[in-house]
Parts: structure tokens; C-alpha cells; sequence
């Protein structure tokens, strides 16, 4: 993915896609500062307890139902509206509910260039 420089518009609806096997990433736009993923999920999904030493999350829901998990406080129920923010370093993932689909915008920052920087900065 290139760094984004310009204003961009995207349908996010549009970018909907959804798999059986395994949730979908799809990756919005990036720069130097935030990086902007749409993660699919089908009821039941989930995406197990991770980091990210030095990025700050912020989980917006699109669509749909279930939990922000954490290793260390108590889990947050979310719902279509709901917003949430997660600072580097605080491991965490994602449930879904068990009959319902789960749509979830998010931004993270700093950005970063490239996708080897990416993976190191997302540890498990």
C-alpha cells in the first residue's frame, strides 16, 4: 500500500467481504501518521490477544455486535456507534457475537511505510 498524500473518499459499505475460513483485513488508507483498516467478521470470528508497542487503536463499529477483550481489565460489549480506544502496548483482540456478522473500522498511529514495519509493530 502507498502512502497516502491526498484527500481520498471511500464507501466503506462497498468494501465490505466476508470469509468462513478467517476474517478479512482490508487496508483503507495509510500515511505517515494513522493507518486505516475494514475488518469483516462472521458471527463467531474472532481475533486473538495481540500489541502494538508503539500504536494507539481506535476500534469504531460499523456494524453489528461483540467484545474488545483484554489480558489485563474488563472487556467492552460494542455495538453499531460504539468507539473505542485502545493505547500501544495494552494486549487485546476481538469477539464476535455468535449470530451476528461484526463490521469494525480501525485507525491506528503512528502510520507506518510499509508492510515489514507493520508486522513488527504487531505483536502477539
Amino acid at each position: 500500500m502507498t502512502l497516502v498524500d491526498k484527500v481520498e473518499h471511500h464507501e466503506i459499505f462497498k468494501l465490505a467481504e466476508f470469509s468462513k475460513e478467517k476474517f478479512v483485513r482490508k487496508a483503507v488508507m495509510q500515511s505517515k501518521g494513522i493507518v486505516c483498516d475494514f475488518v469483516c467478521f462472521e458471527p463467531g470470528q474472532s481475533a486473538g490477544f495481540h500489541k502494538h508497542p508503539i500504536q494507539d487503536e481506535i476500534f469504531y463499529v460499523v456494524e453489528g455486535t461483540g467484545t474488545i477483550t483484554f489480558e489485563d481489565r474488563d472487556d467492552i460489549p460494542v455495538e453499531p456507534g460504539s468507539v473505542v480506544f485502545t493505547p500501544s502496548g495494552v494486549v487485546h483482540g476481538v469477539e464476535t457475537s455468535k449470530d451476528q456478522r461484526l463490521i469494525l473500522m480501525l485507525i491506528k498511529g503512528p502510520g507506518f511505510p510499509n508492510k515489514a514495519s507493520r508486522i513488527f509493530m504487531h505483536e502477539k
